[in-house]
This record gives C-alpha cells, sequence and structure tokens, in this order.
C-alpha cells in the first residue's frame, strides 16, 4: 500500500493520530521500525539517558490474519565485565564513531567522527554489575577508559580487537587490580601468605591459600578451591578479611575445614552486598571408630580437636556445609569442627544457609565425642543482626548452638557464649530454622540452644565455666534455657 503511520505504545495498548486500514484483501508486507523519524542516532549519552535502540521488523498478512512482526536490532551492544580489586566507577568505549544515520528503522551511514561512548552501569542476573553501550555494526573496538576509585581515568587496550555485529551480544571482560595488588599463584603448590597486602585470586585450584600473619585482604572471585589434603584456606594467625566478589565462590576440602581459622586468629568475610557468594564444604576421614573420626566444618576450627579463632560474617551470602559421616557424626556448616571449638561467630546484614553434619549444630558447635570438661567442648558468643539464616542441625542437634549432647566419653560439660539475635521479623527468622530429629527418650533438641540428650543430663556453662550458660535473647526477650 506504501502508505506509513506512527504508533505509540503506552504500556497496554497501540495507539496513532492516523491509524492505517486494510484497502484491500490482498496479502502484503508491513514493516515497522523504531525511531519512526529518520535521521541521526546518537549514541554519546547512555550512560544518562539509556541504551539506545535501533529496531526494525516485517512480516505478511491481510484484513483477516494478524500479522506478527520479528523485531531485528540494527545496532550491537556491547558488555563489560570489570573483574578485580579494584572498584570501577566509569568505563567508556574509545574511538568509535558517536551516531549512525537512519532510515526507515536500517543504518545507512555513520558518522566518522569519532571519540568515546559512556557506558551504562548495570546490574544483570548471574553477571551483577557490568556495563554497556550500543553502537553501530562493523566498528573496530580497539580500546576503552576505564576510571576506578584510585586512579585517573586510563585507555586499556584490548588484545584483540572486536568488530561489531548487528542485533549479537559482544562481552569483553577486565581485571582491574588496585595498584600493590597481588595475583596468587598455585603453580609452586600450596599459596601462603603471612603479612598485610591485598591478593587476589580467579580461576580453579587444588591447592590451599595458607595464613600464617599479618591483615591480609584476600579477593576471591569466580574462584574455585578444592582440596584433598587439609583445609582450603587454612588460617593459623592473623586477621585476614576475605573480599567475595560474584556468585560463583566455591572453597571445599575433602578431609578437613573448607575454610579454617585457628585460636587466635580472626577470619571476616564480607562483599560488596548479598549478591556476593561463597560456598565453603567440610570434609571427613573415616578411620574406623567414633572417637577417632575426624568431620570439619564448612567455617570454623580444623579437624583434630583444636581450638578456634572468631569468625564475622558481613554483607554477603553464605552456604556453609559441615563433612559428616553418617550416625557417626559431623562438622558445624560454621562453628567447630568435630571434637573441636570456635571462639565467637558473628553474622551482620547477611543471607546464611547453613547445615551442620551428623549431630552438629548448623551454626555453632561440632559433634564432641571427647565431651569432657575441657576446651574440645566450647564455643564463644553467637551475634547474628539483621540477617536471613536458613539453618539446618544436624541428627538431634540444634539449628544454632549445640550439637547432639548426649554423653559419649568423658564428663558431658558444654561451655558457650549467649546467642544474641536481632531481626525485624521473628516469626519469619524462626521459621527458617530446624533442628534435627528428636531421639525416642530424653529432651529432643532446641531450635535454638541446646542438642537432644536422654541418659545423662548435660552441664551447660558460659564460657569460662564460672556459670551456667547465658541462653538465648531474641530481640531483647531473653530465653535462658533455649528457645525451643
Amino acid at each position: 500500500m506504501g502508505e506509513t503511520a506512527t504508533y505509540t505504545y503506552d504500556g497496554s495498548a497501540w495507539t496513532s493520530d492516523a491509524p492505517l486500514y486494510w484497502k484491500n484483501t490482498q496479502t502484503a508486507e508491513v514493516t515497522a521500525w523504531y525511531p519512526a523519524e529518520d535521521g541521526n542516532v546518537y549514541l554519546s549519552r547512555q550512560d544518562r539517558d539509556g541504551l539506545t535502540y535501533v529496531l526494525r521488523g516485517t512480516g505478511t498478512g491481510n484484513h483477516q490474519s494478524p500479522v506478527a512482526l520479528k523485531f531485528e536490532h540494527q545496532l550491537a551492544k556491547v558488555r563489560v565485565v570489570a573483574k578485580g580489586t579494584a572498584e570501577v566507577r566509569y568505563i567508556s568505549i574509545w574511538n568509535v564513531p558517536l551516531a549512525c544515520y537512519i532510515e526507515e528503522g536500517k543504518i545507512t551511514g555513520q558518522e566518522p567522527f569519532l571519540l568515546d561512548i559512556p557506558m551504562l552501569r548495570v546490574e544483570r542476573e548471574g553477571i551483577g554489575t557490568c556495563w554497556e553501550a550500543n553502537v553501530g555494526p562493523g566498528v573496530e573496538i580497539k580500546s576503552f577508559i576505564i576510571e576506578n576509585t584510585e586512579t585517573v581515568s586510563q585507555i586499556y587496550d584490548l588484545t584483540s580487537p572486536v568488530t561489531t555485529q548487528a542485533g549479537a551480544l559482544h562481552t569483553i571482560t577486565w581485571t582491574v587490580n588496585n595498584a600493590g595488588t597481588t595475583t596468587i599463584d598455585f603453580s609452586g603448590g600450596d599459596y601462603e601468605i603471612n603479612g598485610d597486602g591485598t591478593y587476589y585470586f580467579s580461576g580453579t585450584a587444588s591447592h590451599a591459600i595458607r595464613v600464617t600473619g599479618g591483615k591480609p585482604n584476600i579477593y576471591l572471585e569466580d574462584a574455585q578451591i578444592n582440596v584433598s589434603g587439609g583445609s582450603a584456606i587454612d588460617i593459623t594467625g592473623g586477621n585476614p578479611t576475605i573480599h567475595v566478589r560474584g556468585e560463583r565462590n566455591t572453597v571445599a576440602s575433602t578431609d578437613n575445614t573448607g575454610i579454617a581459622v585457628s585460636g587466635g586468629a580472626t577470619l571476616t568475610i564480607e562483599g560488596r552486598s548479598t549478591a556476593d557468594m561463597l560456598t565453603a564444604t567440610g570434609g571427613y576421614v573415616d578411620n574406623g571408630s567414633s572417637a577417632n573420626n575426624t568431620m570439619g566444618a564448612g567455617i570454623g576450627s580444623p579437624i583434630g580437636g583444636t581450638q578456634a579463632g572468631d569468625i564475622v560474617i558481613r554483607n554477603v551470602t553464605i552456604h556453609a556445609t559441615g563433612g559428616s559421616i553418617d550416625d557417626i557424626g559431623g562438622g558445624a556448616g560454621i562453628g567447630s569442627s568435630c571434637n573441636g571449638t570456635c571462639g565467637d561467630i558473628t553474622i551482620e546484614n547477611a543471607v546464611v544457609t547453613a547445615m551442620g553434619g551428623c549431630c552438629a549444630a548448623a551454626i555453632g558447635m561440632g559433634c564432641n565425642y571427647n565431651n569432657s570438661d575441657l576446651y574440645a567442648a566450647s564455643i564463644g558468643e553467637i551475634t547474628i543482626t539483621n540477617s536471613d539464616v536458613t539453618a539446618t542441625g544436624g541428627m538431634w542437634a540444634a539449628a544454632i548452638g549445640f550439637p547432639f549432647s548426649e554423653q559419649h566419653l568423658g564428663a558431658a560439660t558444654y561451655r558457650a557464649g549467649k546467642i544474641t539475635i536481632t531481626t525485624a521479623d521473628e516469626a519469619t527468622f524462626v521459621s527458617k530454622l530446624k533442628s534435627g530429629e528428636a531421639m525416642p527418650l530424653g529432651a529432643p533438641p532446641q531450635l535454638i540452644g541446646k542438642g537432644a540428650y536422654a541418659a545423662t543430663t548435660p552441664t551447660f556453662l558460659n564460657t569460662d565455666g564460672t556459670g551456667p550458660w547465658e541462653g538465648v535473647v531474641i530481640n531483647g526477650t531473653a530465653y535462658a534455657d533455649g528457645y525451643e
């Protein structure tokens, strides 16, 4: 028919000041395009106005059948994923055309003047923060301007230029580290850190990171560290901070604690937000008898009855699972390994999913076979603030607090600090806790507090053994004997 009209979509319906109508019953081709006006399409304000699009679609139909329009992108999308220790605040594509010429939705040419196109900062599911801009087809991209919070803008050149294609997504990943960042290299085996500094790892590894002192900042981004001998991250001294970047980070040991924190050390794990995620898994060694088996925590003390340090988790998502041998024992998701201890556990503004191994609490104390009144059955204070916690205790164990508390060997004496929980929605918080199953006889496990026991009533003391356990406090309300 050769007629044109402009239609506007308001979110629910299309309207036009001069709508088109079929003039006969013959089948005809219909073409639609966006933007409606011919002329120049400018690409230099996408960081402020949003991504620019040029679309064109065609379809056939008649007065009795609807026309299905298949739109195709005429521009190419460039996406930059910025990794590394630096906080990037600005990225632009350097030395590319700033405008395209369009006619009825077709790109007929591009402006010869070259400069940079600032990119739009966006959040994409499965990627997180990235930077995007749409550019013309057939453009050769060689460089980017990147600015982080530590330096002024710098030009970064691609190893191989990228030539854009209409309708295609071109993803480019840059690693931008702050000055002084050391990339962790496992080519020589386990990597040892003894002092301050900034360290970065991305990729896969079968060797451990070992921290023996200092206050290092360790960045894990898309990192998978899985070891078969000892803990995957072994902190024997110092006060390191693990900075989590992205959601594809795993730390696991087949025969020990995933992330081990020995006595005297303090570990902090934090992200930029709860979109950053770390999964930590403990393993086990079956030595043939209950008292000699060793099961590690997901995050906590190393195996072997050792005393652990403090753990701080904030502004991050954590999945932690303790190692377990069915019907024998296990480590806590976050806390102590089997026959071990843990210092204070602090969880702030985080999303945590924790699962205890057999007879172990999800957050708190791992199973204890040699549960005498020595330090091998103790844990510090547990403080959870403004966090989304899903905690599942192992067999006969509390979700948060003590393990299965029956006497096995020695005097059944447990030492622990107060458990303090502050939450905006107490009912929802409690609904995500699950203790282990109850025993046929005796006291069942509590949601927060004591594990099950039957034949022998355990003794629950404060951390230094000078008085009774201080119990549980939820939003200021005290439960001196635990929360059922």
